[in-house]
């Protein structure tokens, strides 16, 4: 048995295990967290600690995608680096102005925005308009990387009939559908229950409990995919709007805000999914009690 921690080149030492011995590999980031200030982190001490937790069972583990599942997830994080490295660039082009200038950054991204961008820059100071113009190239760079990813996955999604079944929810579009879907894995590895995705997605409250009683916290912890979470965040703008959902959304606006109504509609886009991809069924706008 080869137990080791979801870090680089795991793929490589299962490869090369091959059937020898069984590989398991422990998610420690949802492992339970030991005495604060106890003992200095080592090596040897994580190694007792994975085992000690495999013996009574309460290991948790990490999920291994094949080789098809790890190529879709690398093309799915590589437009989530770019979008990325977009907004940094251009918050960094946006801030130089508004601290720097007087001038209007009103459509300063659209094509006829970024021509009239660099007529700006040639007015500026040499060393700042050395600064702009290298941000701008990499900015642009990356504005064209984007279509090509967005090609890429547009590809992935004409071949795959599941994140097809997405694109059915409003506010789900054919990108955030393979990314969702990519994100999410084998259904399988939640098995039947769906409050598993839930928290893995980061849309679960926190249980704090002490001797009786117990309160809810802020959502997400360890193993949360944060990009999953937004992913249905954003859908929610447009779901939250579907038949539905709309009845709730409004009554827990109404109560706590637009924001935690939003995270609840996410939540129950989540679970919706969920069915969706378990059952192999197509989404439905309405429940069943108002159904036409």
């Amino acid at each position: 048995m080869w137990i080791m921690e979801s870090t680089t080149g795991w793929a490589r030492v299962k490869a090369l295990l091959g059937s020898r011995a069984q590989f398991i590999m422990a998610n420690v980031l949802q492992m339970p967290l030991p005495p604060k200030a106890r003992r200095r982190k080592t090596d040897k001490l994580d190694t007792a600690r994975l085992l000690r937790e495999y013996i009574n069972g309460d290991l948790p583990t990490s999920f291994q995608p094949d080789p098809w599942w790890r190529g879709v997830r690398r093309v799915v994080m590589l437009r989530e680096d770019l979008v990325r490295r977009q907004t940094k660039l251009k918050n960094n082009i946006s801030s130089y102005l508004a601290h720097e200038t007087w001038d209007d950054r009103a459509s300063l991204w659209s094509k006829k925005g970024m021509n009239q961008l660099r007529q700006r820059i040639k007015g500026l100071p040499e060393d700042d308009a050395f600064v702009l113009t290298t941000k701008l190239d990499e900015l642009e760079q990356i504005m064209t990387r984007l279509k090509e990813v967005a090609e890429r996955i547009k590809g992935i999604y004409d071949q795959w009939p599941e994140a097809q079944k997405l694109d059915a929810i409003r506010g789900i579009g054919p990108i955030a559908a393979v990314s969702i879907r990519a994100r999410i894995g084998p259904i399988e590895r939640f098995a039947n229950d769906a409050e598993k995705l839930v928290s893995y997605a980061g849309l679960a409250p926190g249980i704090h409990q002490s001797d009786g009683t117990s309160r809810s916290g802020h959502i997400g912890g360890g193993g949360t995919d944060t990009h999953l979470r937004f992913y249905l965040m954003e859908a929610s703008v447009w779901a939250r709007q579907i038949p539905r959902y709309k009845v709730t959304y409004e009554r827990v606006a109404a109560k706590r805000g637009k924001k935690i109504g939003r995270l609840v509609v996410a939540r129950l886009l989540l679970r919706s999914i969920h069915k969706m991809l378990r059952e192999e069924v197509a989404f439905e706008v309405k429940t069943a009690k108002t159904a036409a």
